[in-house]
């Protein structure tokens, strides 16, 4: 019996050898796997959202170039003064009640209805500044060192030609906007097209506003005797034929234009100025 035991005791050992043979082998075979994780770039999506970190860190220094961009473009904004956001008030405040008003239609019968009054509120306010300077001589007063030296008509003289001035600007100004809401009609967009540019040669009625400044601020004009002959002389050598001549295109503008309206709405063609300046002694020519 003892020695049927010792015989199963050996038998029970001869089998536990292979068992532990069959173990799985230690953790130095696992590293294996990790090459798997760290592989993205095998993924589709690698290279459109995924990055790594290392590949994202240089992407940085990139963007930061924008922040600079971004300061001088706020700083001119904080620098607007209320200078620039209201500015001064424009000499165009003279004025003889003879200013054009800007064009508010919007309508073609509205555009009309506008240019029937240009033509006839122009003739006046040229009529007007003409009959400002009848009879007088045609010459700056010699002499004149300051102000004082001209009398109250020759002053107000000049005022008022100031005023008549800043009202024929409003002409200028809206003589642009009515060649762009006028009907395409070739004749009248040609007699608007040389109204304009008979205003942009109108230069010496400018003087009228340099004369009345320098009566009313004699300090800010030196030398003033100068100054004074010399813009004066240029007033009254040239503004006579110059206006005129934006008259005369006036006319052929208001012809042209009735051309195009209905019968009913038609008006007079203003009368032409004489040649010659309405100056004292002056014939008055044709």
């Amino acid at each position: 019996m003892a020695r049927h035991l010792l015989l199963l005791a050996i038998a029970a050992a001869a089998g536990a050898s292979p068992l532990a043979a069959q173990k799985p082998p230690p953790p130095v075979a696992r590293p294996q796997t990790q090459p798997q994780a760290q592989t993205p770039a095998d993924s589709k999506t690698a290279g459109k959202v995924f990055r790594p970190a290392t590949a994202a860190q240089p992407a940085a220094p990139a963007a930061q170039p924008a922040a600079p961009a971004a300061q001088p473009v706020a700083q001119p904004a904080a620098q607007v003064t209320p200078q620039a956001a209201h500015p001064s008030p424009s000499p165009a405040a003279f004025t003889a009640g003879l200013a054009m008003p800007s064009y508010a239609g919007a309508t073609s019968d509205a555009a009309l209805d506008y240019a029937a009054r240009f033509g006839r509120l122009l003739d006046s306010a040229i009529v007007t500044l003409v009959d400002i300077f009848r009879n007088t001589s045609g010459l700056p007063m010699e002499g004149a060192s300051d102000p004082t030296a001209l009398s109250q008509r020759e002053r107000d003289r000049w005022s008022r030609c100031r005023n008549v001035y800043w009202d024929l600007t409003t002409f200028a100004s809206a003589v642009q906007t009515m060649g762009r809401t006028l009907p395409a009609d070739p004749t009248l967009q040609h007699a608007a097209a040389a109204l304009d540019s008979a205003f942009a040669a109108s230069q010496a009625v400018a003087e009228c506003d340099n004369v009345a400044s320098m009566v009313a601020a004699p300090d800010r004009w030196t030398p003033w005797h100068d100054q004074y002959q010399t813009a004066a002389q240029h007033f009254y050598r040239d503004f006579y034929a110059q206006v005129r001549e934006v008259h005369e295109r006036d006319r052929a503008f208001v012809n042209a234009l009735n051309g195009v309206l209905p019968q009913a709405r038609r008006i007079p063609v203003p009368p032409g100025l004489q040649r010659n300046p309405p100056y004292a002694g002056a014939a008055p020519g044709d």
